[in-house]
């Protein structure tokens, strides 16, 4: 396939696919990082950035937390820009991303576009969930061919977003349009805010065609340097948080996957939540699936609409994913549609 063959129902299905990619990974890694018994932590008070940003706190448990929990944030970043990505070229025609429905994510296996071959599953740091993730961030092999045209599989995500840029260069043109409302949304990346964790690159794409498209290309390369396109341990600087305290952030997902993996070869075992199940498991894991349903809806009418992102759902899971993981269960993610 040539250039040409890219439509916009081909490029609009690729971004529909990154945003579902996106948000895939999040449950992932927040239901790994959450295995792991962080000291001074528990269900009422699980770790995050605080615990995080602790000095005193270099626990085994709490470094291993650090990579993994500081992945997932970048995840949501990504998602926001794959997101907005979407919406600059087709809100104005009337469509945005869907999370919803046949879009919510499922962990049976990699998403069918990607040529995964690792088992899928949710579960907690251990040698195989370890090597899952991993497989999830391995750098583009420099076998990967270049795309040449839209795909109905691909070797590796860093090929598919390649793909992706190649259709937005083949459509840009034709698809965006300066004047429309293209329903952007910024939570966690705008050099307009002074204390966004990333100032090198803008979450929002507007103005001309061509800045626009100098924006759309920079977030590409975003979601491809931070993630499985780094083919080194460093993320260039302009990809970088500016905070000197992010530490893990300097380094790329498959590096600090590969930390934790040497973590559990070399050191200590790490504490996780045993697996023995209770009487309290059943309305831990529905409490879960409500706040998980209740994100993918809130994202679904927030990049369909022009009110902000409703992210109170997002900062209420870690709660959730800890209570399963205490009451002796693996989290499932499943999102039950509202009503039924």
């Amino acid at each position: 396939m040539q250039n040409q063959d890219w439509t916009p129902e081909a490029l609009a299905d690729h971004l529909q696919k990154a945003v579902y990619l996106e948000m895939w990974t999040i449950p992932l890694y927040l239901t790994a990082a959450y295995s792991l018994q962080v000291p001074g932590s528990d269900a009422m008070n699980p770790p995050g950035l605080e615990s995080m940003r602790n000095a005193n706190n270099r626990s085994p448990e709490q470094l291993a937390f650090n990579n993994i929990y500081s992945i997932a944030m970048q995840e949501m970043l990504h998602l926001e820009l794959a997101s907005n990505l979407f919406n600059a070229l087709f809100a104005a025609k009337g469509y945005s991303p869907k999370f919803t429905g046949e879009w919510a994510p499922r962990f049976d296996g990699f998403p069918p576009w990607i040529a995964g071959t690792v088992p899928v599953q949710l579960g907690p740091v251990n040698d195989a969930q370890m090597r899952l993730l991993a497989a999830i961030e391995t750098p583009e092999p420099k076998s990967d061919r270049p795309p040449n045209g839209p795909q109905q599989v691909y070797d590796s995500i860093g090929q598919f977003y390649k793909a992706i840029e190649q259709g937005i260069d083949a459509l840009w043109d034709r698809l965006y349009d300066p004047a429309a409302d293209h329903r952007q949304k910024s939570e966690f990346a705008d050099p307009g805010y002074p204390d966004a964790d990333y100032t090198g690159f803008s979450a929002t794409i507007s103005g001309d065609s061509a800045s626009a498209r100098k924006t759309a290309d920079q977030m590409i390369q975003a979601i491809i340097g931070q993630g499985e396109g780094s083919r080194g341990p460093f993320i260039e600087p302009d990809l970088r948080p500016e905070d000197l305290k992010d530490l893990e952030d300097r380094f790329s997902h498959f590096a600090r996957f590969r930390m934790v993996q040497a973590m559990l070869k070399f050191g200590e075992p790490l504490k996780i939540y045993p697996q023995t199940g209770s009487d309290g498991l059943a309305t831990a894991q529905q409490r879960l699936n409500a706040g998980f349903t209740s994100l993918l809806e809130a994202l679904e009418q927030g990049f369909a609409g022009d009110d902000g992102l409703n992210l109170a759902s997002m900062w209420g899971l870690p709660r959730k994913i800890v209570g399963v993981w205490a009451a002796g269960g693996v989290p499932e993610f499943q999102y039950v549609k509202s009503g039924a």
